[in-house]
């Protein structure tokens, strides 16, 4: 801690703009320490511009909620060690069915011990919590979405879909107003598969036709994006595993594992130019690699594309005498496959979400430390999309 406290006050004597510029570059556990060295230093770390800077250039990982220990695990592909932190106590005795990433900061279904259904909105790092009230009580099969429009890049919302209810019932949650209101947005689909957030939206994956459907945040809408690349669907093989994610900002990414051990990764092309293809990314057959699993203890993998161009993938794998289950993160580069992380654990009776994640500053809405501010935003900020993998019959 002394060392830290020389180096802010050496800092301190140079212009804001080269400090700026140093700090959105430190990584996210060094920055929590520096913000508490005084008042000063607390109020640079928690400007918005700063704050949604040093996020734009963090660097994905993965978050492992552990419910059973009540701890937290962040992977992270450019130090490999670790990081682990506790639940927020208001999240103790909860169990969760997802935690749903946008900016640093998730959002998880959970039942306390009473089962009454619950919705969290929290940030890893600062340990802030927010619960959502329902306008109706929360269901099981509701699938959230969360994102922001173009107006400030602060302005989040959460995006609810009764996905068993025909037509499907969709509500919208701003934070601004704290309230739900219905949305008259129609969904056109038999089946729906976990959404990925991007740039503000949301995509998603849908007998027998599967295609990809964008919710837009800005116009509270859904539109279609494009098919999925041929073979990719979920009902080609009841053994395959198909997974979405985002690619470099502006464009999709699709994971196809085969029955077989091959693993097929397509990009789009940048969803901004109005026709979407798909090109082969990586083509690689690893026999031992297994993601499909009937068992509902195991989370269902996940994967993002690091800045050196290779694959990162989270999954759980289950011991031959199944005793344990192994969380395990994956190096995928074409023609090979490398285990990065592994960290075992027992059995258990209840779900251990984990998603990609980016660790930021960026404050709980509703909470104490969100205050006002100043809108975040500029001509060329995106607003956030939902991804929908989704079939068609």
């Amino acid at each position: 801690f002394s060392k830290i406290s020389s180096m802010t006050s050496s800092l301190s004597s140079l212009p804001l703009e080269l400090v700026e510029e140093i700090f959105v570059r430190v990584p996210i556990e060094l920055l929590v320490r520096f913000k508490t060295t005084s008042k000063e230093w607390y109020a640079f770390f928690s400007d918005k511009k700063f704050i949604y800077k040093h996020l734009d250039l963090s660097q994905e990982r993965f978050i492992r909620v552990d419910v059973g220990h009540q701890s937290l695990q962040i992977f992270n592909p450019e130090t490999n060690p670790i990081l682990r932190l506790p639940i927020p106590g208001e999240l103790h005795n909860h169990t969760f069915r997802e935690a749903i990433h946008c900016d640093g900061l998730l959002i998880s279904s959970c039942k306390n011990r009473e089962s009454i259904k619950k919705l969290a909105v929290w940030n890893p790092i600062s340990s802030r919590v927010t619960w959502i009230e329902p306008s109706n009580s929360y269901e099981i099969c509701d699938i959230y979405g969360f994102g922001y429009d173009n107006v400030s890049r602060d302005n989040y919302k959460i995006l609810r879909i009764n996905r068993f209810r025909l037509p499907s019932e969709i509500e919208i949650y701003e934070f601004k107003s704290k309230r739900w209101r219905s949305v008259d947005a129609t969904l056109e689909c038999e089946h729906m598969w976990d959404p990925v957030s991007m740039n503000g939206n949301i995509k998603k994956n849908y007998e027998i036709e599967s295609f990809i459907q964008c919710f837009d945040f800005s116009t509270e809408t859904f539109k279609p994006i494009c098919c999925v690349p041929e073979g990719a669907d979920h009902f080609h093989s009841s053994y395959d595993t198909v997974l979405l994610s985002g690619f470099g900002g502006d464009r999709l990414s699709l994971l196809h594992h085969h029955t077989n051990g091959k693993i097929e990764v397509w990009i789009t092309s940048k969803l901004a130019d109005g026709v979407v293809s798909w090109s082969k990314y990586i083509n690689v057959t690893h026999d031992p690699l297994v993601l499909h699993s009937t068992s509902s203890r195991r989370i269902s993998p996940t994967y993002f594309t690091h800045k050196t161009d290779k694959i990162m993938l989270l999954c759980e794998e289950e011991d031959f005498e199944e005793k344990y289950i192994y969380t395990n993160v994956y190096e995928i580069c074409e023609g090979v496959i490398k285990k990065q992380d592994e960290v075992r654990g027992r059995h258990r009776l209840y779900e251990n979400p984990c998603n990609v994640y980016v660790p930021s500053l960026v404050p709980v809405p509703c909470s104490e430390e969100h205050g006002s501010g100043k809108q975040v935003g500029t001509e060329e900020s995106k607003p956030k999309m939902l991804g929908l993998f989704v079939e068609k019959s």
